[in-house]
């Protein structure tokens, strides 16, 4: 499921939010309130939980700004927005400087924001796309949809034959045996697959660095993420056209 935090000031509007944010069907939504919740206990959600959105509804103030770029620097994947009844333009140049990813605002801004949300979870980079599943024999069973499921939605660095095995509660060589019969390859052959189409969605689509590449995907060194990148493309990223540097 897409997990999102909510991150207010006690400013009494977010019941209401929450309770339009419940529309959302299947979502994981944790608020916090940032004044009573430090920035520590933040870090450890996104680890936890493995947010995909971060919803900042705080007023803007020095201390906001300082909490937003620290947010973004350690967590380059997550998608922010910023929401609030009223952003002026030098507020907005400032949030864009910090690497806020959108910014909803105005009278409309719930309906709009809810609208966002499950547009962008359509099109997110974690989602799997039916083509990695090319060679799938029985893709539409309940334990094959809970796999999906599941590396949609957890970490890579949990993307695992014993994590999901676990998750499954099943062993080793039975998930091994069940994945491959459902699926038509191996779970190593898979997640290569898989991380070959995140490193297109994140590098080509999504501009992310590489080094950001490498915290996502759970590379040590970006020296390792460079050696892995070419033996699935075929070339290093450098090479391709429009990549960042």
């Amino acid at each position: 499921m897409p997990t999102a935090m909510i991150c207010y000031d006690g400013d009494g509007h977010i019941t209401d939010l929450m309770h339009s944010l419940s529309s959302l069907d299947g979502w994981d939504i944790h608020p916090q309130n940032v004044q009573v919740y430090n920035l520590n206990n933040i870090h450890n959600d996104f680890r936890d939980f493995d947010l995909h959105f971060l919803v900042f509804t705080s007023n803007l103030n020095s201390k906001s700004l300082h909490e937003l770029k620290i947010i973004r620097n350690n967590n380059p994947w997550t998608y922010i927005i910023y929401y609030n009844s009223l952003l002026v333009n030098q507020q907005f140049l400032k949030l864009s400087e910090l690497g806020v990813n959108s910014c909803i605002v105005g009278v409309d801004r719930k309906k709009n924001l809810i609208k966002y949300l499950d547009k962008l979870w359509l099109h997110h980079w974690k989602r799997i796309p039916e083509k990695i599943y090319a060679n799938s024999t029985d893709i539409k069973t309940p334990r094959a949809k809970k796999i999906i499921k599941y590396l949609e939605n957890r970490p890579v660095i949990e993307c695992t034959t014993g994590k999901i095995s676990e998750y499954l509660n099943i062993s080793k060589s039975h998930f091994r045996s069940e994945f491959k019969s459902q699926f038509g390859t191996n779970f190593r052959e898979f997640k290569q697959r898989l991380f070959n189409h995140y490193e297109s969605e994140l590098l080509l689509s999504n501009k992310y660095k590489p080094s950001d590449i490498c915290k996502i995907l759970n590379y040590k060194y970006i020296a390792n993420y460079s050696r892995s990148f070419k033996t699935r493309h075929g070339e290093c990223w450098r090479n391709l056209n429009n990549s960042p540097k």
